[in-house]
């Protein structure tokens, strides 16, 4: 038996058991990319029974340091990283490229009339008509960002969810000739508020950022985009010369 778990003090096998392999994972005594322990290993080497070990588990794969991999076992997450802000970039393509999974789960899709607010950003008049678009994207089962868009009716007339949600957002702004080739993005720190942090499933107050994102094809303000990134996620970086 690696570690034994108290069953004298009055806290809980499962979070004892999720505490001591959190322990391995920041230690990094199991690194970003392996492959824990089976279920049934892990009961053998803390002395605990199968629901302890995946209540251990499931929290930990909510809180994004573990994934599971269907045939293949649980894996140590490794969703860090470095995006450069020296050109136009997409989260989705960029994660792609580095053989992650990267998926967007609707939450809401409607349209209505832009506040005055919202209006701004896209150089409309305040009412005018606007999609509201709010997404949870996620690395495999890992939520890494939510985020709500905001494209004007009239430059984007048959934006429809079935679109977004098969191809992606621009991928379905093509479907009407825009082709955004230009953004302003603007960051702050900020804390997860309670609705953010339940669709997220991370603790109420956990650090994240908060990103501003204006998008443009050509002179045309195409969207507005409010986006709350996990702090433990990016790392952004500006080269100066």
């Amino acid at each position: 038996m690696e570690k034994d778990i108290s069953r004298n003090i009055p806290i809980s096998l499962y979070y004892q058991l999720k505490e001591e392999l959190m322990k391995k994972i920041i230690s990094k005594q199991w690194p970003p990319g392996e492959k824990i322990p089976s279920e049934k290993e892990l009961c053998s080497l803390y002395g605990v029974s199968r629901i302890t070990v995946r209540k251990a588990l499931d929290e930990l794969e909510r809180s994004g340091h573990l994934v599971r991999r269907q045939g293949k076992g649980t894996f140590v997450t490794n969703i860090s990283f470095e995006q450069r802000l020296s050109k136009f970039y997409s989260f989705s393509e960029e994660l792609k490229q580095r053989g992650m999974e990267e998926h967007s789960r609707v939450i809401h899709f409607d349209r209505i009339p832009a506040e005055s607010e919202i209006a701004s950003h896209l150089g409309l008049e305040p009412q005018s008509q606007v999609f509201k678009l709010t997404r949870l994207r996620l690395v495999g089962n890992t939520p890494y960002t939510l985020e709500t868009s905001y494209i004007p009716v009239e430059v984007c007339p048959s934006l429809t969810e079935e679109n977004i949600s098969s191809k992606g957002l621009y991928n379905a702004m093509r479907l009407d000739g825009v082709f955004p080739d230009r953004v302003i993005e603007k960051f702050r720190a900020t804390a997860l508020r309670k609705s953010e942090a339940e669709l997220m499933g991370l603790k109420l107050r956990m650090p994240a950022m908060h990103l501003e994102r204006v998008t443009y094809f050509g002179v045309r303000t195409v969207e507005y985009c409010s986006s709350i990134v996990r702090g433990d996620f990016f790392t952004y970086t500006v080269e100066l010369r």
